[in-house]
């Protein structure tokens, strides 16, 4: 399988909108190359330089400072490349909609790179992490000896889809943890890698169904279940829409997973409770703080019950039942 590696030149400043869009639309795997951010590290933390410069560092002394990249891949096939042009367009809105930061010369250029590259630079930093308080996320490369209350969720990172490297992902993994899962049926909208549906497998849930809009999307979370022994008869992808598609029709499940985005979960609101059993749970993730109290309002309108809610980094998690 090949990729595009593409390249967003900005500025600092403007780093985390674009990478917000980036993370927003399922894009892992974000490399930022940021000068401002290097020179900060380096004042902080004198005693690992790699190298002691004449003087220390100085935004003022230096030309171009504030230069940053912005580095991720995409699969190079038809889907890929249209979903590239529509990163780069709403990239380039932003920067209209919003004269008061610094884009710099923003250009978005991009070239293939080949999947031995791919996997190379993520082996070389891609490691096992633990989530909440349990969940041990590790790339199949790794081989990772696990305690008895560890559970390992095995991931091929090589998918340009979740990775579990964000914020909400791991929001949705401990409010996971904390449910009594042995048993529940789980339904995981827009599941991308499936590693929600997937983990919520692992946690002790009896079968999960997982749906994304993107045909990738279920080749990777069929990939990512048989990489943790799932089987098939505890598991299965749909592709479509399902605020227009019939496949989920007249399915109920104990817990509903979206980590989409807010206007999605928007979206959700007045549809969702159908694929919900009586006292049943909706986890909503992907929501920025400037936008839940929005959401968490219009949920609430909707006859949900807020449970719990969880946030990182001004990344949002809902916890909601049905009344």
């Amino acid at each position: 399988m090949e990729f595009i590696e593409v390249k967003i030149k900005t500025k600092s400043d403007a780093v985390e909108l674009i990478t917000g869009i980036l993370m927003t639309n399922n894009i892992p795997n974000v490399r930022i190359i940021d000068d401002v951010e290097v020179d900060r590290f380096l004042l902080d933390h004198p005693l690992n330089w790699d190298y002691k410069p004449e003087s220390p560092p100085a935004a003022e002394a230096k030309e171009g400072f504030g230069d940053a990249e912005v580095i991720f891949y995409v699969q190079k096939d038809v889907a890929g490349k249209e979903f590239l042009e529509q990163i780069s367009d709403s990239i380039y809105a932003l920067a209209g909609d919003i004269p008061d930061i610094d884009f710099g010369k923003l250009s978005i250029v991009h070239g293939p790179v080949n999947d031995d590259d791919w996997l190379h630079e993520w082996k070389k930093t891609y490691k096992p992490f633990t989530i909440g308080k349990s969940v041990v996320v590790c790339p199949f490369w790794e081989v990772y000896n696990a305690s008895p209350e560890e559970t390992v969720f095995t991931i091929d990172p090589g998918a340009v889809f979740g990775t579990g490297l964000h914020e909400t992902t791991q929001l949705c993994v401990m409010t996971l943890e904390d449910l009594p899962l042995k048993g529940t049926t789980v339904l995981d909208i827009g599941c991308g890698s499936g590693i929600l549906s997937v983990i919520s497998l692992l946690l002790g849930a009896s079968s999960a169904v997982a749906c994304d809009i993107d045909p990738g999307a279920a080749r990777c979370a069929n990939e990512n279940a048989r990489l943790n022994s799932i089987d098939t008869s505890r598991f299965k992808v749909y592709t479509g829409d399902i605020f227009q598609e019939t496949f989920l029709h007249g399915m109920q499940f104990d817990i509903v997973l979206a980590n989409i985005v807010a206007d999605v979960i928007v979206g959700l609101a007045p549809f969702v409770s159908k694929f919900l059993k009586k006292g049943g749970l909706f986890i909503a993730s992907g929501i920025i703080d400037e936008r839940i109290e929005e959401v968490r309002e219009t949920l609430i309108a909707n006859g949900f019950v807020l449970k719990n809610e969880r946030n990182i980094d001004g990344w949002y998690c809902l916890c909601l039942s049905i009344l």
